[in-house]
């Protein structure tokens, strides 16, 4: 910074003293040429005397320095020349009485030739005006440096600077400020990133652990004969069960995971909410007769940009959810608006709810509302998690509302425009919610 203020301060110093040098040659130019026009008709006026008290003869004896006298006669014959050789550049005429014409001239001034006759004293006047331009160019740019050089960036404090500067320090201050609220920001959103993820590698490895010790359990008694023959196809029914539920399991992370990926919702197509929404309720027709529960689908077509694949799993772990946890003869409602700028699902049921204290916990992985319950009806407690980063994907809005004893309704609201690519979680408005995860 020093260097280029120095640069600055120094070219601006010569081109205005290039500019008072130009300004003052041209006014010294014309003064001198006005002073040779004067010069010049005070001789012209002293030689027409000469020539008209003496004739030819006292003319001749005029003698004029870098000046040359022509007389002319009427017809523009040339009568007398004292310097034929002389090449002037400036000349003053007069008339004499007799017709004839007395005509001095002389070499006069040019901008070259004064130049020429002053390089000496402009010489030493430019080389003092480069040390002093050189000069003052330092000394202005460290005035400039040393109060900014003085003021300290980690902690900047305006009583201690210039008032000039006062203005700088305040904006420092505040983007210091600014600064350490966001890495303040940054290492406690790192800290919870980082106890999510211990939260879930230990879900994780529990989650995986219970499933595969029932799996060995089962095995070792057959394996050991220990089981009673009419035992061994029971347990290798459960076996079995153990090894769906594990499945399962993999899948989901595998989803969930595949869902964080940024980039990962870039194939999408033309949806119709309402028909992805009849298809889910026929795809979970047979649980829904199991538990006594009745399905309905209604609402607008909701045209929207989407990965088929995804919305399909929104709305069966809504669906799903909404079904497993419901009351025996109880039902779930699905239906689809549409405006201009939107398409929303909703997925309403009769279930028992959940306390408030509950809910903001609901779309964490691996969080169960009722951990027996959802055990028994195999959850891998994945479902809600899926959907929140499906609906991120896809730049949605969750909104959940509940209340206790009496149901939920969870709604997912598209933006009809083109959604971005996967950035994070989307914004989740919570209420009281009566949906457990599965």
């Amino acid at each position: 910074m020093k260097q280029r203020l120095f640069k600055s301060f120094f070219l601006n110093a010569m081109a205005v003293f290039l500019v008072c040098v130009t300004v003052f040659t041209v006014l010294l130019l014309l003064d001198m040429n006005d002073v040779n026009r004067q010069h010049l008709n005070a001789e012209a006026s002293l030689a027409a005397a000469v020539l008209q008290s003496g004739g030819q003869g006292a003319l001749e004896t005029v003698s004029l320095e870098d000046s040359r006298i022509r007389w002319l006669g009427q017809d523009g014959a040339v009568l007398y020349d004292s310097a034929p050789d002389l090449r002037p550049l400036a000349s003053q005429a007069l008339e004499m009485d007799d017709g004839t014409v007395l005509e001095v001239s002389n070499v006069g001034y040019t901008l070259p030739h004064l130049l020429l006759q002053s390089f000496t004293p402009l010489l030493f006047v430019a080389a003092l005006a480069v040390g002093l331009s050189a000069l003052l160019a330092t000394r202005a740019a460290k005035t400039v440096t040393e109060p900014l050089n003085r003021i300290d960036f980690s902690h900047p404090d305006e009583r201690d600077v210039e008032e000039e500067l006062k203005p700088v320090v305040r904006r420092l201050a505040a983007q210091n400020r600014q600064i350490l609220s966001q890495m303040e920001d940054l290492n406690r959103e790192h800290d919870r990133q980082d106890r999510l993820r211990r939260e879930f590698t230990a879900n994780v490895s529990h989650e995986l652990k219970t499933p595969l010790t029932s799996i060995n359990g089962f095995a070792e008694l057959i394996r050991d004969g220990l089981a009673r023959p009419e035992d061994v196809q029971r347990f290798a029914g459960k076996i079995c069960d153990e090894a769906r539920r594990l499945m399962d399991l993999v899948g989901d992370i595998l989803r969930l995971s595949r869902l964080e990926e940024r980039g990962h919702c870039l194939s999408l197509e033309p949806l119709d909410l309402l028909d992805e929404a009849r298809l889910t309720a026929e795809q979970l027709h047979g649980l829904a007769l199991r538990r006594d529960v009745t399905v309905t689908v209604a609402g607008d077509p909701g045209h929207i940009q989407g990965s088929k694949k995804i919305v399909a799993e929104i709305l069966h772990n809504l669906t799903d959810n909404a079904i497993q946890y419901n009351r025996p003869g109880g039902s779930v409602a699905i239906t689809v608006t549409e405006t201009d700028t939107e398409a929303a699902v909703s997925v309403r049921d009769t279930g028992i709810g959940i306390p408030r204290e509950e809910l903001p916990r609901i779309f964490e992985r691996f969080y169960r509302v009722d951990k027996s319950h959802s055990r028994e009806l195999g959850g891998t407690g994945l479902g809600l998690s899926i959907v929140k980063h499906g609906a991120a994907c896809h730049d949605a809005q969750l909104h959940v509302e509940s209340t206790l004893g009496q149901g939920t309704e969870i709604t997912v609201t598209f933006p009809k425009k083109r959604p971005p690519s996967f950035a994070g979680s989307g914004p989740i408005q919570k209420r009281e919610t009566g949906i457990g995860e599965n």
